[in-house]
């Protein structure tokens, strides 16, 4: 059975994405050309090419892999640790975003080829951390694959 469990696929390694996470947002477009004669009613439109995908996530830092984060200290090394783990500087180094798992039959729904584009934490409440995250998916296939298929 396939649940919302939202998490970084990197290096062989799955990293869940602290929890509870409240919102997932994603901003699909498509690129075209568009014609006009003038003189003439209407247009014509070709050359339709879907875009990559942005994700929006928000969430807290309640706990992170099954494991409560309770003090101010575990919260920031939770955000300290997903910083790094965000941090692409290749081709190499891009992740896979995993947003469902059904953990019985291991099979992930994914979007691959991910790069991030903002990461913003709010450290000003010690009872409990916050945090929003964009990335961008080059490819906008959402796959259902093992987590090791490229």
């Amino acid at each position: 059975m396939l649940e919302f469990r939202p998490g970084i696929y990197r290096g062989g390694e799955l990293y869940e994405l602290p929890r509870p996470v409240r919102s997932v947002r994603l901003q699909e477009g498509w690129d075209f050309e568009q014609f006009k004669v003038p003189l003439r009613d209407g247009d014509k439109v070709t050359g339709h090419s879907r875009r990559g995908v942005e994700i929006l996530l928000e969430g807290e830092v309640g706990s992170q892999g099954g494991t409560l984060k309770i003090s101010e200290a575990e919260m920031l090394e939770t955000i300290l640790e997903l910083r790094a783990l965000l941090d692409v500087d290749d081709d190499g180094s891009k992740y896979s975003l995993i947003l469902y798992r059904d953990l019985e039959a291991d099979v992930y729904r994914r979007f691959k080829k991910c790069t991030t584009v903002e990461f913003e934490y709010d450290l000003s409440q010690p009872q409990l951390f916050t945090y929003s995250l964009i990335v961008h998916a080059e490819d906008p296939v959402i796959y259902q694959t093992d987590p090791n298929a490229d």
